[in-house]
């Protein structure tokens, strides 16, 4: 079991039904109608149920709304993992898809020139923490941080849409120790988070890598022409002299679908993990 599925369990076991919240509670808790004093009827954890649930921990209280917390370790790097496309577009719309799609193709064209760069034929993405190169602003994609919530919390106003985040390594041992950890998603804690949170670059070496071959991507090699004899390919810079990296439609293409290509239609055969 992962360090961030102990601690959401470990959230949800300290919330203990029939516990009553603090007297005091923080004033973004009574804006969200939270009583104080009020009992906990039951403590869940319901994370990983969906690729879109970003609540991992839900507290049911007898007569307020639930506690939805969004439960993150202090080194957890990503807020959103491997979005698809049925996945992004749901949740961004078609503008926002192509926006993505021109702008990882620009940045996969840069990233295959940097020497530091492994072999690959596309680029997924994810949206969390990053230094380097190897991301994009996030305004740069997106028209406000308002977008931002979507990643972070969720879409719509169901049990899956998280309303708090906790952000600790420590495991609470009671209801008072989880709240000392929660912040809200308001427009205050939004706007600070997007000071940090950027698109992620995610490209995946076919070499090296199995599982994550099969994430969409938003970007494509495409060869200049087929090869004469069918030729392997194993290193970036070969491949690089042969095409260049282009937009893709939301069509779920994948890292495999692209490898297939080259091989059955251009002839370059690049080898893959097994």
């Amino acid at each position: 079991m992962s360090k961030a599925s102990e601690l959401e369990i470990a959230i949800a076991n300290a919330a203990k039904s029939g516990d009553a919240l603090p007297q005091i509670l923080p004033h973004w808790m009574l804006n969200l109608g939270i009583l104080p004093g009020n009992l906990i009827t039951s403590s869940e954890r319901i994370g990983n149920k969906s690729t879109t649930t970003k609540t991992d921990v839900l507290i049911k209280l007898q007569e307020s709304p639930p506690l939805k917390i969004s439960a993150k370790l202090s080194n957890a790097d990503y807020f959103g993992n491997w979005y698809g496309h049925k996945r992004f577009i749901k949740e961004f719309g078609y503008e926002a898809f192509y926006k993505m799609t021109d702008k990882v193709t620009e940045w996969a064209n840069n990233w295959a020139q940097n020497p530091n760069a492994s072999l690959f034929v596309g680029v997924s993405i994810s949206f969390g923490y990053r230094t380097g190169n190897t991301s994009i602003e996030f305004l740069e994609v997106f028209n406000n941080i308002d977008e931002l919530k979507k990643i972070i919390a969720g879409v719509g106003n169901g049990d899956e849409v998280a309303n708090c985040l906790y952000v600790s390594d420590q495991y609470p041992q009671n209801i008072q120790q989880i709240i000392e950890n929660l912040s809200p998603f308001d427009n205050q804690s939004i706007s600070a988070q997007s000071k940090k949170i950027k698109i992620v670059c995610r490209p995946v070496n076919p070499m090296t890598e199995r599982s994550n071959r099969g994430k969409n991507i938003y970007t494509k090699f495409q060869p200049y022409q087929a090869l004469k004899n069918q030729t392997s390919v194993n290193t970036l810079e070969a491949l690089i002299k042969l095409g260049r990296f282009i937009t893709v439609e939301p069509e779920k293409v994948n890292h495999n679908k692209i490898l297939n290509d080259l091989e059955s239609n251009y002839n370059i055969l690049i080898p893959r993990k097994l």
